[in-house]
């Protein structure tokens, strides 16, 4: 890849160190990188989004601890269908709908409870799940945890009631914001080590053709194959390579905009 006079700052991914181009390079190279991401996605299913900026808001803080049970909750109970035969029959409706409330679910996730609990004979105490719910949900929608959803890339339900929903909604989009921003990171990454994989099938495909080349049986014409095929290796090692110096760029820029995003964020929570 050729370069303008750099911009003097120098990047460094993994052992390797790159001069930062010039505005006109750096323009082309975020066209390059744009195409690739709207194939990467199909692939990947992946979306990369580094539109965002960070907002300001008045945020209410959730304290320590109860922040810590809402993410316990979130991460260990969120994904439970529902109950099993001891929870139904031990008929704690209270602390299972305040489960769900933590967890993020609707209330009308009792439904699925109640079609446990019907074939051992227990009928949910709809009121005390309610009681339970509301309580619990009230705890989830703070904004703290609200970041921390967002940036955890999980989905948000829209439980939360009216007064609560504006702060909750605006720090889970700043929280997502991170999490965006690290899946275009390690979306870039995963390119990079399918291409080095392919540079390392290029070298070896290469070194058995050159071996053939001077192999004395091989005929004129297979020498001529031989010969264009590595020709064509060799082109296709030099645009990965330039391919793989641009995502490479890409990364080092990226994680310092979200290093910088992140401190912006965080300092808020």
């Amino acid at each position: 890849m050729t370069h303008t006079p750099d911009t003097g700052l120098r990047i460094t991914y993994g052992d390797r160190n790159h001069a930062v181009p010039g505005p006109s390079v750096m323009a082309a190279t975020d066209d390059r990188l744009q195409r690739w991401q709207g194939s990467l996605k199909q692939q990947d299913n992946t979306e990369i989004s580094m539109s965002k900026t960070p907002t300001s808001s008045g945020i209410r803080h959730l304290d320590k601890p109860v922040l810590s049970v809402v993410l316990v909750f979130s991460l260990l109970l969120g994904g439970c269908a529902s109950l099993s035969e001891s929870q139904c029959i031990a008929g704690d409706w209270q602390t299972v709908g305040m489960r769900d409330g933590l967890a993020g679910q609707h209330s009308a996730h009792l439904l699925n409870h109640q079609n446990a609990c019907v074939k051992h004979g227990v009928v949910p105490d709809r009121q005390a799940y309610l009681a339970g719910w509301e309580q619990g949900v009230r705890q989830y929608c703070q904004p703290d945890n609200g970041f921390v959803v967002g940036e955890r890339g999980a989905g948000y339900n829209n439980v939360c009631p009216a007064h609560l929903q504006g702060a909750f909604q605006e720090a889970y989009e700043e929280g997502r914001q991170l999490y965006e921003a690290q899946a275009a990171i390690d979306q870039f990454n995963r390119t990079i080590a399918r291409k080095s994989d392919r540079l390392r099938q290029i070298a070896a495909q290469r070194t058995s053709a050159e071996a053939d080349l001077i192999d004395e049986a091989a005929t004129a014409a297979e020498r001529r194959e031989l010969l264009e095929l590595t020709r064509s290796l060799s082109r296709e090692e030099g645009a990965l390579q330039a391919e793989i110096q641009d995502l490479e760029i890409a990364v080092a820029v990226r994680s310092e905009r979200l290093r910088v995003l992140r401190s912006s964020l965080i300092a808020g929570y």
